[in-house]
């Protein structure tokens, strides 16, 4: 009997040290560590970014955005996670990685889109008769979204850029005169570009 007691003692004291060096070992276990990088951190938009959270130590990860789009969260560390920011402006990345015992550690990055470049560009040619003109704005370049095309003697046309057709043609009066032609264009951004030119109208 005492002998039976002493196994139960011994099996006893056994598991509580093995709890105790489990404990002991989740207790000097390292924290988790947050490490975040992007690549391209700035450029315009839509701009097309990758994040690396290699460096990181931790079980499971989430990635927010920061521009409104649904985090991801994952446990794999290793590879690279694209995003897309769409819109130009700053956005702060946050990496949340947390380990087994819900312990958690966060990092961030600022990611700057910025507007892409708007250029306006209005090409003029004289066409038969003289008192004829081709006006070509396709060397434009940007995210344009519509335009304004004055010809410089009250006449116009405006549009969507999408359905533009370049050149277009535009006939001055039978007389000698000079015009200043200017081309208008605004992106889907709002911003803004003007390109100009002097028309010469030979003499009849």
């Amino acid at each position: 009997m005492r002998m039976i007691r002493a196994k139960w003692l011994i099996l006893g004291a056994l598991a509580i040290a093995i709890t105790i060096g489990l404990s002991a070992c989740m207790f000097f276990l390292p924290l988790p560590e947050a490490v975040i990088e992007a690549i391209p951190q700035m450029g315009p938009a839509p701009l097309e970014v990758t994040f690396d959270i290699s460096g990181s130590r931790g079980q499971v990860y989430t990635l927010d955005f920061g521009d409104g789009s649904p985090a991801q969260s994952g446990t794999d560390f290793t590879a690279p996670i694209p995003h897309e920011y769409g819109d130009p402006g700053d956005y702060v990345a946050t990496l949340t990685v947390e380990d087994a015992r819900g312990n958690t550690d966060t990092a961030t990055v600022t990611i700057k889109v910025q507007y892409p470049p708007l250029f306006a560009a209005l090409d003029v040619t004289v066409q038969t008769p003289p008192y004829t003109f081709a006006f070509d704005a396709s060397g434009s370049t940007g995210e344009i979204d519509r335009y304004v095309l004055y010809f410089g003697d009250g006449d116009f046309i405006a549009g969507d850029w999408a359905d533009a057709t370049w050149p277009v043609y535009h006939t001055y009066p039978a007389q000698t005169a000079s015009y200043v032609a200017t081309l208008w264009i605004e992106d889907i951004y709002g911003q803004d570009d003007s390109a100009t030119e002097v028309v010469e109208v030979p003499a009849p």
